[in-house]
């Protein structure tokens, strides 16, 4: 199996293959992402898509290191803009519509648990904690991508997970 390495050099030189690899490699973890830093399914996609088309645009300035965190640096800064760009709208609970069948009913059940407790999180909280524990960023990672202090962000992982795990364990939550 070829490393991220070698394929962002072979699709910076050319080869739509090589990111097409990448993508496939990679496309759960920044759609995961997007879906827990926007909590809006179809948004989050959106964003995804964005993000890969601009790592095309841009994998001649990948420099090496970890792939998927430059990917999702990416993906956290379309959110940014993608937040900048539209004010508010009214919210409808979109999780209504969305049928996941490969997800038991227990699965599913969790998964909304998760997602509404995110939801409750500070919005720094949430980004800190999506990037680090959902991505599988590091801490430092997460630094560069918000730039936030590297103290900061490790602040927000941990008083986020706290309230996570104490949202979780309450008497109402499945």
């Amino acid at each position: 199996m070829r490393s991220d390495q070698d394929l962002a050099a072979e699709a910076a030189a050319g080869d739509e293959a090589a990111f097409e690899t990448l993508v496939r490699r990679h496309q759960a973890a920044v759609r995961g992402l997007t879906r827990r830093l926007t909590g809006r399914p179809v948004e989050a996609d959106d964003l995804a898509q964005s993000a890969f088309l601009t790592a095309w645009r841009k994998i001649g300035s990948y420099r090496g290191g970890a792939f998927k965190s430059w990917l999702c640096t990416i993906a956290y800064r379309e959110f940014l803009q993608a937040r900048r760009r539209h004010k508010p709208e009214v919210e409808f609970d979109e999780s209504t519509h969305i049928i996941a069948f490969d997800l038991s009913a227990a699965r599913m059940a969790d998964r909304l648990d998760l997602d509404r407790a995110l939801k409750q999180l500070p919005e720094n909280q949430r980004i800190c904690v999506v990037l680090c524990v959902a991505a599988g960023l590091s801490h430092s990672e997460a630094s560069r991508a918000t730039g936030w202090p590297l103290g900061t962000v490790k602040s927000y992982v941990n008083r986020g997970v706290a309230a996570l795990r104490q949202h979780l364990a309450a008497e109402d939550v499945a």
